[in-house]
């Protein structure tokens, strides 16, 4: 059986004498740990924080979004949100497996745009080695990582998407070709 993921992260930080004694007092007057403190007080500036509003082209205002739009338990959910977000200034890493995520879409999104929970689950811990796949193989075999998250999916008992896609043949119709 694999890892279990952590129930908690570790975070360390570099503070200067001041804010050190700063964070000691807040914790000795609450009654509270120092982790209590620093994730209250991440919790309250994260909570004030937003997306800001925009006008669109009809000039509709844009939803105010916060980090509970974004959160996820699912990691590769949450990485498909944010690199979404130009706000959030996503790397070119999170950019790129989300061109990825686009151009393989049927594996990543629903026809209304939604995230595929149940298939990012399954795809996302191999999600660059599925990349690295496409980069190699696109010229040679296009539909090569596909494949493979096919197999992924399969493999994990979930009925995947029908890969590769069958594109309609396009009716024809006579007077298209009439010059007049």
């Amino acid at each position: 059986m694999g890892k279990r993921p952590s129930k908690s992260e570790t975070l360390t930080i570099r503070l200067d004498p001041k804010t050190r004694f700063m964070l000691d007092f807040v914790a000795r007057l609450r009654g509270q740990s120092i982790t209590t403190v620093v994730e209250r007080a991440i919790s309250d500036a994260a909570n004030r924080a937003n997306i800001s509003t925009e006008l669109d082209y009809a000039g509709n205002t844009r939803e105010i979004r916060t980090w509970r739009d974004f959160w996820s338990v699912y990691e590769g959910e949450r990485a498909l949100k944010i690199a979404q977000e130009s706000e959030l200034h996503p790397t070119f890493e999170e950019e790129r497996r989300l061109a990825f995520a686009k151009q393989f879409d049927d594996f990543f999104f629903t026809k209304s745009g939604d995230i595929r929970t149940g298939y990012v689950e399954v795809l996302w811990p191999r999600i660059d080695e599925f990349v690295e796949i496409y980069e190699q193989t696109k010229t040679s075999n296009y539909f090569a990582a596909g494949e493979a998250m096919k197999a992924a999916l399969t493999s994990a008992r979930v009925a995947a998407p029908d890969w590769p896609k069958k594109v309609p043949a396009k009716s024809r119709d006579l007077d298209d070709e009439i010059p007049f």
